[in-house]
């Protein structure tokens, strides 16, 4: 059955990766985004926000304009602070922005990986496979965890960093769509196949495979962005 499946079990507290790990106002709103529980649309309001977090208001007005700067916040006058709304057309883009800088980041890697680098990679792996497809939320968290390991390393941080933005903008537009099982273990077996590849240092292999991976992914959420 390859219907895409809407719930899960997506119950889990650890932060994402590519967000700072600083206990701030900032990020806390970040991962509540990035994992859904604020989602495209909804209306953000200072004093709520406030009581949630435990803070006074002026740190949470601060948090939302500084994400309003990285366009995951829309402030509106008379309007107040909403989550951006991802068109398709911004999400197209995004896409197009990892696409170019994917292939340069992990060519570096490939080429550089120690071994401890590798033992954490297939880590992360493993507990991808020990994931059910209803746990979604998690599994893309652990996908963009992959990516970041190798990512991360390379010399030029200014492009991890414009991969780092645009990937959590692309996995907080994800938050609320789920896996179908085809697309699942299609996934699984694509980073395998890139981890086996660069196990052997392989640059056209993981290529190869890493085009196929952003080609599937950019099929699925086009085909069900409604």
């Amino acid at each position: 059955m390859n219907n895409v499946i809407e719930m899960g079990s997506n119950n889990n507290n650890t932060d994402s990766k590519l967000i700072s790990e600083e206990d701030t106002i900032y990020t806390k709103i970040l991962n509540d985004i990035a994992k859904g529980k604020l989602v495209s649309g909804d209306r953000l309001v200072t004093t709520a926000l406030a009581k949630q977090y435990n803070t006074s208001i002026n740190p949470v007005r601060e948090a939302l304009k500084q994400l309003q700067g990285e366009g995951f916040v829309t402030i509106l006058p008379n309007s107040g602070s909403r989550v951006t709304k991802f068109e398709f057309h911004t999400m197209r883009d995004v896409f197009e922005i990892l696409q170019l800088l994917e292939p340069y980041l992990i060519e570096w890697f490939i080429r550089e990986h120690s071994a401890e680098q590798m033992t954490e990679l297939k880590a992360i792996l493993e507990e991808m496979h020990n994931l059910s497809p209803s746990a979604y939320i998690r599994y893309r968290e652990l996908d963009a965890d992959f990516h970041a390991l190798m990512y991360s390393h390379h010399y030029n941080q200014r492009a991890f960093g414009l991969w780092q933005k645009n990937r959590l903008m692309l996995q907080a537009f994800h938050a609320t769509l789920g896996f179908s099982s085809t697309r699942f273990e299609q996934s699984l077996l694509e980073h395998q196949e890139i981890l086996n590849g660069i196990e052997k240092r392989d640059v056209t292999a993981v290529m190869r495979v890493l085009d196929k991976h952003i080609d599937n992914s950019g099929q699925y959420w086009s085909k069900h962005f409604r």
